[in-house]
């Protein structure tokens, strides 16, 4: 045999095999097509579709460190320097219902100062339509949209307690009323009132938008007290101005909506002079001749990270005054 009919022979027999093991093997199943997140755009920036459900989610959080400086009486506070550095994190879900929407969220937050022992907090409301839960900042703080326009904005009468709130829209005007627990009160005024300090006091309001301003009237009972709070607001846009007018009034020092007895005044005036910063002072005055000036600046240095410098101004009547400068940065996302 030559060499010729050996190879012919060879591949003729490698044919036969080839085609036997063809018709042998065993066919990959086609992939199934994969389910990538969706953009959920129907609740605002950042939300995303839960694989396989109709409940969209969002996440976000922030990091934050501050160094600042206090000069006030007693004299132990007098160049007094503290660090606060502070975590966050954030997850809000929705969907739609023949009832509305439905909501919730949480916030898990650490703080620490000057390297002493870290506290941990959770807040949470949820709902459905106007009717909500949470233990939060109450509606009393939130729908007013706090104070005024730096990031402290003053004494407005803020507070974080557990409430069960009504909202109701009307076009460009809504009203809410909220049951606040008031068990969390330590207050010595509340000492000889703990036959009723389980009982809610009771918070409501209204605020109504017109075009770029928006105005807010709103009354607080603190039943433990038998005392009341008033709170109104007049805010909005001005070109590249903002500014807010809020005036407070309460009959006790001790009462939760406001702390304080009598009326008092805040004015702010933000402006964004460029794009990357802004510019806020808030101007309050108390009707036993205190004032306190606090004034920011915001500088965002990129997406997501910002530096804000801030000073404040306490001047008591016939007291000395206390001065207050703080440096911040804070990562959000």
């Amino acid at each position: 045999m030559n060499i010729k009919s050996l190879l012919l022979g060879s591949a003729a027999a490698l044919a036969v095999v080839t085609g036997a093991q063809a018709a042998d093997a065993v066919v990959a199943a086609e992939p199934e097509p994969m389910e990538y997140v969706k953009v959920c755009d129907a609740y605002g920036t950042g939300f995303f579709y839960i694989p396989g459900t109709e409940t969209c989610l969002k996440i976000g959080g922030l990091f934050r460190y501050e160094k600042s400086y206090l000069k006030a009486e007693p004299a132990y506070l007098n160049g007094y320097y503290s660090h606060f550095s502070r975590a966050r994190l954030e997850v809000e879900a929705k969907n739609d219902s023949d009832w509305g929407t439905v909501y919730s969220w949480l916030r898990l937050e650490g703080d620490q100062v000057d390297n002493g022992t870290n506290e941990v907090r959770f807040f949470y409301y949820f709902g459905i339509g106007g009717l909500e839960f949470g233990s939060f900042d109450n509606p009393w703080t939130r729908y007013f949209g706090y104070g005024g326009v730096t990031d402290w904005g003053g004494n407005y009468g803020f507070q974080s307690a557990q409430y069960i709130s009504y909202t109701a829209e009307f076009g460009a005007t809504k009203a809410w009323i909220s049951l606040d627990n008031d068990a969390n009160q330590t207050d010595s005024d509340l000492l000889m009132h703990d036959n009723h300090k389980y009982i809610p006091d009771v918070s409501g309001g209204v605020s109504t938008k017109f075009g770029d301003y928006t105005a807010y009237a709103g009354l607080g009972y603190d039943e433990s007290l038998d005392s009341l709070a008033v709170k109104a607001k007049l805010s909005g846009q001005v070109g590249m101005f903002g500014f807010a007018l809020l005036a407070l009034y309460s009959d006790n020092f001790a009462n939760r909506y406001f702390h304080y007895d009598g009326f008092s005044m805040i004015g702010g005036v933000s402006a964004k002079v460029t794009d990357s910063i802004t510019l806020a002072t808030d101007l309050q005055y108390y009707d036993d001749g205190m004032w306190h000036v606090i004034s920011d600046v915001v500088w965002t240095a990129a997406p997501g990270f910002s530096v804000m410098l801030e000073g404040s101004y306490t001047k008591p009547k016939d007291e000395p005054a206390d001065r207050l400068l703080m440096v911040r940065f804070e990562r959000t996302f």
